[in-house]
């Protein structure tokens, strides 16, 4: 049974949607439409393909959350990669420590 301050909402964040709503709705009301619509056409204007590489990447939506083999193991040796010299420093350390001992 679900409790009244559970911050899970389930499927639909009912919170989210007022306030991107009551956003909206401010941004309508306080006349900025025109001016951002003015603002796209010149950005568009002057960045065409980056404009263009945008709108082809949101039309596709959300990016799957998955990961091919190829960009794990990427990801793995750039995460090596960085964290072998603290790794070395450490181990140096521990050396020294027990050979003065």
């Amino acid at each position: 049974m679900k409790t009244g301050k559970d911050p899970n909402q389930g499927e639909g964040d009912k919170v989210s949607a007022r306030h991107y709503n009551r956003e909206v709705r401010d941004f309508i009301a306080d006349g900025k439409v025109d001016e951002a619509a003015r603002e796209a056409a010149r950005y568009v204007e002057s960045e065409p393909r980056d404009a263009d590489r945008a709108e082809r990447k949101a039309r596709k939506g959300p990016s799957s959350s998955k990961v091919s083999v190829d960009e794990l193991v990427a990801k793995g040796r750039t995460v090596i990669d960085r964290v072998r010299p603290i790794v070395e420093r450490v181990v140096d350390r521990v050396r020294a420590k027990l050979n003065r001992k």
